[in-house]
């Protein structure tokens, strides 16, 4: 009975005060210099965080501090359907507060969604991994996403992390896919064919 009045009272208080977190990944392969201008697209989201399959301007110009991304994630298409008629399951707007390319950091708020967001600041910054000599002559970095937020009903602070955590490590997968493609690909983006 105990515990339970414990965890009761231990979500209440949660409930109550502000939440913040941080997540983080690393990008092996990738320095922080090639790793920024897919963070610094403001609309690209999409390209890069699974499950979210439209990332539009919605407002402002595309990484001028004020403009707005929509963002959203769309139900599966029914059986037979071929993908088309596909509905908005989740969606947010978020508003670009900051973004300062020499510390390669962004800062956006979330100014509505479908999801319970109240207040939420996130930002996400690409940081070069220079811990020792081998990691900086590399050129590794790591995305750092950090936020704050009222708690968000439907979900518990550990939820949020865990789904943040997925997110920023999926992002760092697909930057550095593409940073791997970028390289591998022939110079001026000539294509050499067989004989």
């Amino acid at each position: 009975m105990e515990t339970e009045e414990a965890a009761a009272a231990e979500q209440l208080q949660q409930e109550q005060e502000q939440w913040r977190g941080t997540v983080e990944a690393a990008l092996p392969s990738t320095p922080a210099s090639a790793a920024w201008p897919h963070i610094a697209s403001f609309c690209a989201l999409h390209r890069y965080l699974p499950g979210i399959d439209v990332c539009e301007l919605a407002a402002g110009e595309d990484g001028r501090p004020g403009c707005v991304r929509y963002v959203a994630s769309l139900a599966p298409a029914a059986a037979g359907a071929g993908g088309a008629g596909r509905e908005v399951a989740n969606w947010a707007r978020e508003e670009l507060l900051e973004i300062d390319g020499g510390a390669r950091r962004l800062a956006y708020a979330v100014v509505g969604s479908s999801m319970g967001f109240g207040r939420y600041v996130g930002s996400m910054a690409v940081v070069a991994d220079d811990e020792d000599e081998a990691a900086a002559a590399a050129g590794r970095c790591r995305l750092v996403w950090a936020f704050e937020c009222d708690p968000v009903p439907g979900w518990s602070l550990d939820g949020l992390l865990g789904y943040l955590d997925g997110g920023v490590k999926a992002i760092a997968a697909r930057i550095e896919e593409a940073e791997t493609a970028a390289a591998g690909a022939p110079a001026g983006g000539d294509v050499v064919a067989a004989a």
